[in-house]
């Protein structure tokens, strides 16, 4: 399932700085969830510049469907970071991203820490 015309609410830029020397533009992009018929919700994700759009990610509540596709761009861009790929703001490319970047702005500190502690 894919909404036509997602409402975007949140945005993030990024710059793929890529190791032949071309730079991608990354564009991180989370819709408004919107009600389903069956009771569902689902909320539009997008991760313009490394993937397709990807389908609209389904959840029993809209807080769950918004979460699940702002998890999705974060784990998306945390599999680039793994392989070591760089990754800076597209405003200010002396800002790289790693993961503890990557963490504070998807809110990830807690979730982390939790899983290195088992």
């Amino acid at each position: 399932m894919r909404t036509t015309e997602p409402n975007y609410i949140a945005i993030e830029q990024l710059i793929w700085l890529q190791p032949d020397g071309r730079r991608e533009r990354i564009v991180a992009r989370v819709g408004l969830p919107y009600p389903v018929d069956d009771g569902t919700w689902a909320c539009a994700a997008e991760l313009q510049g490394v993937d397709a759009r990807y389908p609209d990610v389904c959840g029993a509540s809209s807080m769950q469907a918004l979460n699940l596709a702002t998890a999705l761009i974060a784990t998306r861009l945390g599999h680039l970071i793994e392989r070591g790929e760089r990754l800076v703001d597209a405003e200010d490319a002396s800002c790289a991203w790693d993961d503890e970047m990557l963490q504070s702005i998807f809110g990830l500190h807690g979730l982390r820490a939790a899983e290195r502690a088992r």
